[in-house]
């Protein structure tokens, strides 16, 4: 999940931070010898209904004990670090793998079990310098949806629903589906995300331990090239042609033969679509990043409120119970990451449009290492890519201009 982090001051932040929760405003997290927690998160109101649910379940399961939900609706990590700073943080707070490193410092280290999960980087995601700094609880991979009619029509064999195409047999397929003008011109690709194409090509945003930028080496020009080829042959709409605009719209009023940054919550709006018919399938090649939410204790907890903020993480990251509030309705947080509940998502829509696919995805899913000062880091260079190149507004070529922003973002990440 993309999260803002515009700065306000401290003050302002805590009040917000307050105005957004759904239930009394945690207290900090040494507050005696009571067994009761507090736990705050992010999300939209789908996603919040999971965390309530999940916390709505441990309170059945523990009697007695409470968890004081704090749903943070707007600038989530700026406000945790307000939090932390003043010594009002929740017991319990939820963090993604991406943001991890800059938050560990304040996380109490965890014992986690990965043999518990299905697929061995769920758990390693969570781990800083060695250690865990929060449990794993849910899995985002991400998925391609296509347009079936588009493809029959086409007289294009629809791609496997296991085996994911090359990126070479994706550009084949996107300029056969492309065809039109104007408003009405219907792409073989929607708008192609930078970084997710750079993983599916075998490259990445950083190295494998997070001491390097890389976006800018050569596999970094290949694929941004390889993007703003897609977008000039006009197989693929430029993030201006959508500026604005919601692309799982134009999917369903035809205008798009593919949809490749699927991931689990596009699920909701997708069940609305029964015209054009569509499944789902792999990401071309190695696939896009795939995010891991986990569950951080604060390193201030002690006491029986460290014990139960100790319960609360395993019974969410590993009781079915809980694992399966994931899923509310046709809407999903996630994807479980316990071998019982992992079916889940698969049977909210029917066989065919194949939400097996994500099952897939979360097992060979690749990870990015997290770093310090993310947010800012590759805010700034994205900010560079897409004011400067094409991937964005700019006109730039790519290979002029990612190579400097390459060194300014290693440079930052050594500082």
């Amino acid at each position: 999940m993309k999260l803002s982090h515009r700065l306000i001051p401290a003050t302002a932040a805590v009040l917000l931070a307050a105005g957004c929760a759904t239930s009394n405003p945690p207290a900090s997290s040494d507050s005696g010898d009571s067994a009761d927690i507090s736990f705050s998160f992010w999300g939209t109101n789908s996603e919040a209904a999971s965390l309530k649910a999940i916390a709505a379940a441990f309170e059945k399961a523990n009697p007695g004990t409470k968890v004081t939900t704090n749903w943070i609706q707007a600038d989530y990590e700026q406000k945790l670090q307000t939090s932390i700073a003043a010594g009002t943080q929740s017991t319990v707070m939820e963090i993604s793998n991406t943001s991890l490193a800059g938050f560990a410092p304040s996380f109490a280290e965890q014992q986690v079990d990965a043999g518990k999960f299905v697929q061995p980087n769920i758990s390693e995601s969570l781990k800083y310098d060695g250690k865990y700094y929060a449990m794993p609880f849910t899995a985002k991979p991400k998925v391609m949806a296509i347009n079936v009619d588009a493809f029959k029509a086409a007289g294009i064999p629809l791609p496997s629903a296991t085996t994911p195409l090359t990126l070479e047999e994706y550009r084949d397929i996107a300029a056969k589906l492309s065809h039109g003008e104007g408003k009405s011109r219907v792409y073989g690709a929607s708008n192609l995300w930078f970084k997710g194409w750079l993983t599916a090509a075998g490259g990445g945003f950083y190295n494998a331990d997070a001491t390097a930028c890389t976006f800018g080496d050569e596999q970094g020009l290949k694929t941004a090239q390889y993007v703003v080829d897609m977008q000039k042959d006009r197989y693929a709409p430029s993030s201006l042609d959508v500026q604005g605009q919601d692309q799982a719209q134009w999917f369903a009023g035809g205008r798009l033969g593919t949809f490749s940054d699927f991931g689990p919550w596009t699920v909701a709006d997708f069940a609305k679509i029964t015209k054009p018919n569509w499944t789902l399938v792999p990401v071309p090649g190695k696939g896009f990043p795939m995010e891991v939410g986990g569950l951080a204790i604060s390193k201030t907890a002690s006491g029986k409120q460290l014990e139960t903020a100790k319960k609360f993480v395993e019974f969410a990251s590993s009781n079915p119970d809980a694992q399966n509030q994931l899923i509310q309705g046709n809407t999903a947080l996630g994807v479980p990451i316990v071998a019982e509940s992992t079916g889940t998502l698969e049977k909210v829509l029917p066989a065919e449009r194949n939400l097996a696919a994500f099952t897939t995805a979360m097992k060979t899913g690749q990870v990015s290492p997290s770093v310090p000062r993310e947010a800012q880091i590759s805010g700034d260079a994205d900010k560079g890519i897409t004011s400067y190149t094409p991937l964005g507004s700019g006109k730039e070529e790519v290979a002029k201009i990612l190579p400097g922003l390459n060194d300014k973002c290693t440079a930052a990440l050594k500082q």
